[in-house]
């Protein structure tokens, strides 16, 4: 990660990059909204519902989010954009 005050940049993460993007988020107390899990496919990134999750509150989102990626990221599914 760049800094403590600065989230890493680019919006396609991996999935360490993902973990510590969170813990950035939880200190900075920045809402996440949803997330969605890509993988990389003729060129392009595709996701689909499966590999999306959307917030309807912030109640224990960073905890969420954190085992929503354990669980999503693996294989091709390589890649994850932040909602804000």
């Amino acid at each position: 990660m760049n800094s403590p005050s600065t989230p890493p940049s680019g919006l396609n993460l991996t999935k360490q990059a993902a973990f510590d993007y969170i813990d950035w988020c939880k200190k900075q107390k920045k809402h996440i909204l949803g997330i969605e899990v890509l993988k990389r496919e003729n060129g392009a990134f595709e996701t689909n519902i499966y590999k999306t999750i959307w917030f309807k509150s912030q109640r224990a989102v960073y905890t969420n989010a954190r085992n929503f990626i354990q669980k999503q990221m693996g294989g091709e599914w390589l890649w994850a954009e932040f909602k804000h």
